[in-house]
């Protein structure tokens, strides 16, 4: 599932990656989704589930919508993200499991797949590793327990031609991935309030009518940009490029202890040789209805944490202690940045292309255990967390 950086309408982001869902045309979809049993999988849905996979507890975060499924969860020391392979019927998915470790060292690596099937309240399965030689179960049940938070998913896709008379005109489309609070409680108010301010849209507003301005708005520019390339006699070769797409997608990274973890993830092509992503994570305090800062999760100095961030990124990415850390940066060292999030292990942060290094190496994600930073953890996060 996946701006000229973010041309038009996402002003308050920073650029996401990589989700481009089919155009329909001025679509609106949703679906529940809830602690009950199911018979059968909706068409779009978000489940927190709860088991094992190799018989070791995970909780992964799996969304559908259309024919997208996209997914985490943490395992044995990795943040592990899924993606749609294969879908069979309407009960069975085939997934592809990455991590961001994985594809900047080897772009040939054969990734594992995931097949999971429905068995009306979780899923059924099996792991299996990218060259066939490991094979493990999977066991995963629907869960929502206390301060955790059910979750609608839908979609609104709508697009335009340059040129309306042209069979064959360039086109823009635009598209939103988004959540919903299936809570109409004061949390779950409070979480559809933020959830619509993180795409764009007005807490007054509802969904369908703020994706529309937000789409009306990009469409003309978009116009306002093929107008100028014609008056300036471009008939030619502006339209080679001239296919945009602007597209969105929210979803759940965490769940749990009366936070929500969202990453915002966000794509668009506005001409040149490629388009631009990034993802802008938003760690929800839905007990205490606030968006956390990273002082609410830790109080430590900028140089000291920064030191931690290269011990982490030099075992993450594998650069030696003798090796300067612009063999992989644009610079020779890293600092903390705004862009942070967390699971029940610890604590990441997210560099999006460019940022700190090149577009082809795409995401720099840097975790860090929360062992190493105890002595560091504001004591309400860390017994919200159960660290002990």
């Amino acid at each position: 599932m996946k701006y000229s950086l973010l041309l038009c309408v996402f002003v308050m982001v920073v650029l996401n990656a990589c989700n481009n869902p089919k155009n329909t045309g001025n679509t609106i979809e949703t679906a529940d989704s809830t602690a009950n049993i199911k018979t059968e999988l909706t068409e779009s849905f978000y489940k927190r589930l709860e088991g094992t996979i190799a018989g070791k507890k995970v909780v992964v975060h799996l969304q559908k919508v259309n024919d997208d499924v996209s997914g985490t969860y943490y395992y044995d020391g990795s943040w592990l993200n899924l993606s749609t392979d294969t879908l069979v019927g309407k009960d069975s998915i085939l997934l592809t499991e990455y991590s961001f470790y994985e594809s900047y060292f080897t772009q040939d690596f054969k990734s594992p797949h995931l097949a999971l099937k429905w068995n009306g309240n979780g899923f059924n399965g099996t792991w299996e590793s990218g060259d066939k030689t490991k094979k493990f179960p999977i066991a995963l049940t629907e869960k929502y327990p206390e301060n955790s938070y059910a979750f609608n998913a839908g979609i609104y896709q709508d697009s335009v031609k340059a040129l309306p008379n042209q069979a064959k005109s360039p086109v823009a489309q635009i598209s939103f991935e988004y959540l919903e609070s299936t809570s109409k409680d004061e949390f779950g108010t409070w979480l559809n309030t933020e959830l619509k301010k993180i795409i764009g849209i007005k807490p007054t507003v509802d969904r369908k009518t703020g994706f529309k301005n937000i789409a009306s708005a990009y469409f003309k520019d978009y116009k306002t940009q093929v107008a100028e390339q014609q008056k300036n006699g471009r008939d030619d070769d502006y339209q080679a490029w001239m296919n945009y797409t602007n597209n969105s997608q929210q979803s759940v990274t965490y769940n749990d202890n009366g936070y929500v973890v969202i990453d915002f993830l966000a794509d668009a092509y506005t001409g040149g040789a490629h388009g631009n992503y990034g993802s802008t994570m938003y760690c929800l305090d839905v007990k205490n209805k606030k968006q956390l800062l990273l002082s609410d999760i830790v109080k430590i100095d900028t140089n000291s944490l920064a030191k931690i961030l290269e011990r982490n990124l030099r075992k993450d990415y594998n650069i030696k202690a003798k090796d300067a850390l612009s063999t992989v940066l644009f610079d020779n060292f890293i600092k903390p940045n705004k862009n942070f999030y967390f699971n029940a292990n610890g604590l990441a942060f997210m560099y999006n292309p460019y940022e700190v290094a090149s577009y082809a190496q795409g995401q720099i994600v840097v975790f860090i255990p929360f062992a190493e930073l105890k002595t560091f953890l504001v004591p309400e996060f860390a017994q919200r967390m159960g660290i002990k």
